[in-house]
């Protein structure tokens, strides 16, 4: 997997992102973001805010079983009676 493909799970219209308080830290506010790369993948990507308005991935990697299936779990709800 290369970086220029991680950046596209962030155009999942059903991404997941949460704020990752057990890896942040007064210096710097971690994030995790779950979703899904071409209809065939789910990643669990890091990202930090840098100060000059960028995002950074810090680390990206395959969704684990349960992650995915939180992420399913989410998807089904948000599309749910379309």
């Amino acid at each position: 997997m290369y970086l220029s493909e991680v950046v596209d799970v962030f155009d999942d219209p059903h991404l997941m992102e949460f704020y990752d308080k057990a890896h942040s830290s007064l210096d710097e506010d971690r994030y995790i973001s779950l979703g899904r790369l071409r209809d065939t993948v789910i990643l669990f990507v890091v990202t930090t805010d840098k100060a000059d308005g960028n995002t950074q991935i810090i680390t990206a990697r395959k969704a684990t079983p349960k992650e995915q299936e939180i992420y399913y779990a989410h998807y089904k709800e948000e599309t749910r009676g379309n």
